[in-house]
């Protein structure tokens, strides 16, 4: 198993001063992540999943199927769903980068961690991800283990987790735009995780977008989450409300944004491709 330290070392003292502070800000950010968000691009644009394959007489002259051949080309692009070539095995897993951290932190600094994780999930359209479980082992906080309800000391089970590709940044042309794929509980309703450390309840709900690479087809994709100060990066997709993680620590606790970093490393059942222009 690979390395890793993925949430939890919380402090008691940051608690108490945040909560005042945390309260107004998490109103607003509730407001954002009960909106309608309409982050599912349209049907038939950019990003969608799905292969470049060789072929004669293809639409497209290089292997990432970005740049349209004039007559007749070498590749053609194949949505993971629909179409004449699907994709035949759609799950994925995802494990650490060996040694590497993933840190969980809100915005008054309070950090949560915890080592080791595994997850899983499955391709369930030509923009989407579905059944993504997510656990973490070796949790703690305070200096004591933390766990969900039913699993052993130390272990985090997340909910059913869902996910769509977006745009994060636009470039100059669409190969140049900067993809991100959102990771949110099924219907976007209830949390990503409910656990508890030395007996104080910790709940994460909202959303988390992570940057992903594009325009190449590989069976293993490395994703970096990226945050800074407790807030993520990104926050939104282009032209879209911001979209957030949230924790609530304790039963009156107040809601509070936060951000995870953490590199980890996809890898597909078949050789997969994030397009940007197709």
């Amino acid at each position: 198993m690979q390395k890793l330290r993925c949430w939890l070392t919380l402090s008691l003292a940051a608690l108490a001063l945040a909560a005042g502070a945390a309260s107004a800000q998490a109103a607003t950010l509730v407001e954002h992540n009960v909106q309608p968000l309409g982050l599912t691009p349209n049907v038939g644009s950019p990003p969608e999943f799905g292969r470049c394959i060789k072929t004669v007489g293809g639409e497209f002259e290089d292997s990432g199927c970005t740049k349209a051949a004039i007559g007749s080309g070498s590749y053609e692009w194949h949505s993971a769903f629909g179409g004449s070539a699907p994709l035949e095995k759609g799950s994925f897993s995802i494990a650490i980068k060996e040694g590497t951290l993933s840190t969980l932190e809100t915005v008054t600094k309070t950090q949560m961690v915890c080592e080791d994780v595994t997850s899983a999930g499955e391709y369930t359209g030509n923009k989407t991800i579905g059944n993504v479980v997510v656990t973490f082992t070796k949790c703690s906080a305070f200096e004591a283990s933390c766990a969900s309800s039913g699993s052993p000391a130390g272990t985090i089970v997340t909910r059913t987790l869902e996910g769509t590709l977006g745009v994060e940044e636009l470039g100059a042309t669409p190969v140049e735009n900067a993809i991100a794929e959102d990771l949110y509980p099924v219907g976007r309703s209830g949390a990503i995780a409910e656990f508890s450390c030395s007996g104080l309840s910790v709940t994460i709900t909202g959303s988390l977008i992570a940057p992903i690479p594009s325009n190449t087809m590989k069976p293993s994709t490395p994703i970096k989450f990226k945050a800074a100060k407790g807030k993520q990066r990104p926050e939104s997709f282009v032209g879209e409300p911001v979209d957030v993680l949230l924790t609530k620590i304790g039963p009156t606790g107040p809601l509070e944004q936060a951000g995870e970093t953490m590199n980890v490393i996809q890898t597909n059942e078949e050789k997969i491709e994030v397009n940007s222009v197709v």
